[in-house]
């Protein structure tokens, strides 16, 4: 009887988390959803991509930016009270978005560097990983979409498909982070190819979207919009391709640029609100 009754609270449990599992549109994270996360997208010396997501003294960093803008992050980080990275994540070998790595790890703490499979050889890409060999830091290169919950943020990393591809642009892994029913999608500078195998990833509509290469257009990018649908886009530069800025209107999102200032949001879960009136807009 005791063991039938034991029988029957697990399977209550199980449908209960099914429903919870059915209700959060088939994603299921334990997390912190009180309180405010902040997304910081940095202007940069060259268009190159910084992107900072925190909560207080912890953050996530999406791109480092290059050598040049090292001192720049490292100001930022102190400014706004950063002491630790739950990760760094790299979206992709070049220079415009590894270049400032070996700066942000020797000046703040690191818990983890996330990079793409790549098997060139990358000069910058190297130090870093020796970097974290040689202190512990680390390394970790997602094979399959992976799920990270940090408190403020939980965020879906989605690695490509393909070992080998022509472009270095298109080994960039995607990010969708989410806080509450607040949902940004960052896809690294994605090319064709790469925005091809994002869009059969069933993405959900989002508020904000950084637009891949500095907003230069593929094929593909029209599909982009229309999926996510976003309601900011931000270009990582002072300008765009018309075909972005096209889509931008055709979808209703409000194009953003973080060329001549630093684009900030605040997400309290609910509502993503950009701050400050600094970034240029279309």
């Amino acid at each position: 009887m005791r063991k039938a009754a034991v029988v029957g609270a697990w399977i209550a449990l199980i449908l209960i988390l099914g429903l919870a599992y059915r209700a959060a549109g088939g994603r299921f994270f334990l997390s912190e959803e009180n309180g405010e996360t902040k997304v910081r997208i940095l202007r940069t010396k060259e268009d190159a991509d910084c992107i900072i997501i925190g909560n207080g003294v912890k953050a996530v960093m999406i791109d480092a930016g290059e050598a040049q803008d090292g001192e720049r992050i490292l100001e930022v980080l102190q400014e706004t009270g950063v002491e630790t990275l739950d990760a760094l994540i790299l979206t992709h070998p070049d220079l415009d978005h590894v270049g400032g790595a070996s700066a942000v790890l020797q000046a703040v703490a690191v818990d983890k560097v996330i990079v793409p499979y790549y098997n060139g050889e990358k000069e910058e890409l190297d130090a870093v990983k020796n970097y974290c060999k040689k202190t512990g830091i680390q390394v970790y290169c997602p094979n399959h979409v992976w799920k990270m919950n940090v408190g403020y943020v939980n965020l879906l990393i989605y690695p490509p498909q393909e070992k080998h591809y022509k472009e270095s642009n298109n080994y960039s892994l995607a990010v969708l982070a989410e806080h509450g029913s607040v949902r940004m999608f960052f896809g690294g500078d994605a090319l064709r190819k790469r925005s091809e195998e994002l869009l059969l990833m069933n993405l959900p509509e989002v508020s904000l979207y950084k637009v891949p290469h500095h907003g230069r257009a593929n094929s593909a990018s029209d599909e982009m919009f229309e999926a996510l649908q976003p309601v900011y886009a931000v270009v990582t530069s002072k300008t765009a391709d018309e075909e972005i800025v096209r889509c931008g209107r055709q979808y209703g999102s409000r194009l953003l640029f973080s060329g001549e200032a630093d684009v900030v949001f605040q997400s309290d879960g609910e509502h993503l609100i950009l701050q400050g009136g600094e970034a240029a807009a279309q």
